[in-house]
């Protein structure tokens, strides 16, 4: 990390497989807010090597994995770095997402105004891979109405959070026993000790996969694990925690029936 002295305010934490092309893009997003940055890539075994040539006057530390462990596993790697380091901050970003705005300074005077806080999140506007528009996230803003609804579904955007390392030392980083939805475990944990939030401005662009973005089986595993989430985090007196294991059941139903008519179609043409 060349281009500070010292540690920059933020962490940003930032794991990749393959494509090179995506993860120029996203550097290039963070361009206007780079002097608040130390970047850590985590190369998680890709085929071709990740690199940064592109830009010599950010501050970049890349750590290349000899094999694929997958994203939570890589992000430990991470955050294991980050953590040696000293830094108090750590924010999150996707290798083919994109920042937008002064997306790093609204949080970071966010948590400096807001020391009780322990991760905050914002809103994005989702795309399409070719980069039309397709929706604006709707997402709870304040601590009590974000608790309510994690019981049902993940309020907490993953590649935008911001937490503080303290968050690590209390909390520990993820588990990566939760196939696809390790971010969703691990927002629920951090809830257990401390407050969360959401920024209300769109300042990250989320380029969804469609859906090809998960295998069906990978959807499956997301979907059970989602669910036993909810269980490990159950709230007897919360009626949205009913809610929530009432919806994870029907995600499965409607899943298995998607399966079940991809195999007709199969029997149908072979």
């Amino acid at each position: 990390m060349s281009a500070h002295a010292t540690l920059a305010p933020i962490a940003l934490l930032v794991t990749a497989y393959n494509r090179q092309e995506k993860l120029e893009r996203m550097l290039e997003s963070v361009r206007s807010e780079k002097q608040l940055l130390d970047i850590v890539i985590v190369d998680d075994g890709s085929a071709t090597a990740l690199h940064a040539d592109r830009f010599p006057d950010y501050s970049i530390h890349i750590i290349r994995q000899d094999i694929n462990r997958g994203a939570m596993a890589a992000s430990n790697i991470g955050l294991e770095y980050i953590m040696s380091k000293g830094y108090e901050l750590i924010a999150r970003l996707d290798s083919d997402d994109m920042s937008r705005g002064n997306r790093f300074a609204q949080q970071l005077a966010f948590m400096k105004d807001n020391p009780d806080i322990g991760l905050v999140g914002t809103r994005f506007l989702m795309v399409s891979p070719e980069g039309k528009p397709l929706h604006t996230s709707l997402r709870p803003y304040d601590d009590a109405t974000i608790r309510r609804f994690m019981h049902i579904d993940c309020c907490l955007h993953h590649p935008t959070f911001m937490f503080r390392s303290s968050v690590i030392g209390e909390c520990g980083m993820y588990n990566p026993a939760y196939i696809a939805a390790g971010d969703y475990e691990f927002a629920m944990r951090v809830m257990q000790k401390f407050k969360v939030a959401n920024l209300r401005d769109i300042l990250l662009t989320y380029e969804s996969g469609g859906l090809d973005s998960l295998s069906t089986a990978k959807r499956k595993r997301q979907a059970i694990n989602a669910i036993k989430i909810r269980l490990k985090y159950f709230d007897p007196l919360s009626f949205y925690s009913y809610a929530g294991l009432l919806y994870g059941l029907l995600d499965i139903a409607n899943l298995l029936k998607y399966m079940h008519k991809i195999k007709s179609r199969l029997v149908h043409f072979s």
